[in-house]
C-alpha cells in the first residue's frame, strides 16, 4: 500500500513542527541566559564554597 505524496509532506511537516514546539522553551531558556549573562548553576556552586561545604 503506497501512502499520497501529500500525506506524507503532512506527516513530515506535522512531526518537525512538533520538535519545534518542544524544543522552543528549553531554546528560549539559554537564549534568556546568553542575553542576560545569567549562570544560575554557578551561583549554587559558588554559594556551596562559600559556605566551607565539601563534596
Amino acid at each position: 500500500m503506497t501512502m499520497e505524496p501529500r500525506i506524507a509532506r503532512r506527516i513530515v511537516r506535522n512531526a518537525l513542527l512538533s520538535l519545534f514546539l518542544y524544543a522552543l522553551p528549553v531554546l528560549l531558556m539559554f537564549a534568556a541566559f546568553y542575553l542576560t549573562g545569567q549562570r544560575p548553576w554557578a551561583k549554587k556552586t559558588q554559594k556551596a564554597q562559600t559556605a566551607g561545604y565539601r563534596y
